[in-house]
């Protein structure tokens, strides 16, 4: 049996990811002077619901929204349109403009995050794009039915904080978010940038475990019995492989900090680090084969199986390119797999990892496992992919192992 665990919303209540999306929202705010309050938790939700799971995302798209309320905010005196007419196409040289210019008038909006959520998650599930590429698209084609803003000043800073979200020189969002969950030491240590704020890291100050002990050491001790195969599913950051040489400059241990905090550090993690190295090696980008890429999904169960990390994401890649079936994911086969989830997209991943193994022989056979509290908004989206919808993981398990 190979059970697959995601880290945020199932292994660990990501407090610190959260209050992280606030304190990024707060930190351009106050530098584009937009007076708008963050989103609410309840509205973080409905980015969750709508598989807008990966922070850099939703920080970027919220970034976004401020970065227009300032420019359509722009044309109401003679002041602001000359300062919008010289307003430079890079973010920070933007940012650093506006603090020269102290009788700028602050912006007063409210944002309607839930629905920018919704209306973004609709982009990407309709176009198959990632959401923040989805997101600038709609942005775009608002700002081309609109005159107050020219497109020629909005496209260029539009497509800097949406583009590259999730390379760490390249984005604005990603850089300001990294910076307020790893703490300043950290995040100067890991990336070997400046840091943009001040401050200890989140991380360890607010996320909390999901898993109690008891489960956790349920799930051990039936790995130690060689019953069960557990791993790790996640897009948090993480460390690169195990056995990766001289890799450290921007891979950060979040996904080993909560398996560390639910005391399953000894179990294989495949988290976005692992891919990111992998992909470079190809020619490609993290965002190609992290979730909901099929391939994350099937390096994460071969890496489960097996223990080898570099070896499972070769394999995965080759199925994607070829349909190519090789070890270690041939140790899969006839596994019945469980997967523990907080986001459709995610679990939708795993079907279409699943069913492509099957269709070269591999015989698995999966249970799709939907985490969410009882209230939250994702319960519905999840029931519509996931075959069980829990309350928590610990539920979740005891139903795997029988109570």
């Amino acid at each position: 049996m190979i059970i697959l665990f995601d880290i945020d919303g199932v292994l660990v209540n990501n407090l610190a990811y959260r209050a992280g999306i606030q304190q990024t929202q707060q930190y351009f705010a106050e530098r584009l002077r937009v007076a708008a309050k963050p989103p609410t938790q309840d509205e973080i939700d409905v980015f969750e619901a709508e598989s807008i799971t990966i922070e850099w995302d939703s920080c970027a798209i919220i970034a976004s929204a401020l970065l227009l309320e300032r420019l359509q905010a722009a044309p109401t005196s003679a002041g602001q349109r000359a300062w919008l007419a010289s307003a430079p196409g890079d973010l920070w040289q933007m940012l650093e403009m506006l603090e020269t210019l102290p009788k700028l008038a602050k912006v007063s909006a409210v944002i309607d995050y839930a629905g920018l959520a919704r209306r973004v998650g609709a982009a990407a599930r309709a176009t198959g794009l990632l959401p923040a590429r989805a997101a600038l698209g709609i942005f775009l084609e608002d700002l081309a039915q609109q005159e107050r803003v020219p497109l020629a000043v909005a496209e260029p800073l539009l497509r800097q904080v949406l583009g590259q979200i999730y390379v760490i020189e390249e984005s604005p969002a990603m850089q300001v978010f990294q910076n307020a969950v790893l703490g300043d030491g950290r995040y100067a240590d890991y990336y070997e940038l400046a840091p943009r704020v001040a401050g200890a890291g989140l991380l360890e100050e607010l996320d909390e475990p999901l898993m109690n002990r008891g489960i956790t050491d349920r799930v051990l001790k039936a790995r130690a019995a060689g019953g069960m195969f557990p791993g790790i599913y996640t897009a948090r950051p993480s460390l690169a492989p195990l056995d990766a040489v001289d890799a450290r400059r921007g891979y950060t241990p979040e996904a080993e900090i909560a398996c560390q905090m639910v005391g399953l550090e000894s179990l294989p993690v495949m988290g976005f680090g692992k891919l990111r190295w992998m992909a470079e090696r190809f020619g490609r980008s993290g965002s190609q084969l992290v979730k909901p890429s099929p391939v994350h999904a099937m390096a994460a169960m071969a890496a489960a199986r097996t223990g080898l990390e570099i070896e499972s994401i070769k394999a995965a890649v080759a199925v994607e390119r070829g349909g190519y079936l090789r070890y270690p994911l041939t140790a899969c086969a006839g596994e019945t797999v469980h997967v523990f989830e907080d986001s459709t997209n995610s679990l939708g991943a795993v079907k279409k990892a699943v069913a492509e193994l099957n269709r070269l022989g591999l015989r698995l056979t999966l249970t799709c496992h939907g985490v969410a509290p009882e209230g939250s908004p994702k319960r519905a989206t999840l029931a519509t992919e996931a075959d069980f919808v829990h309350a928590d993981v610990n539920e979740g398990v005891r139903a795997v192992l029988g109570d």
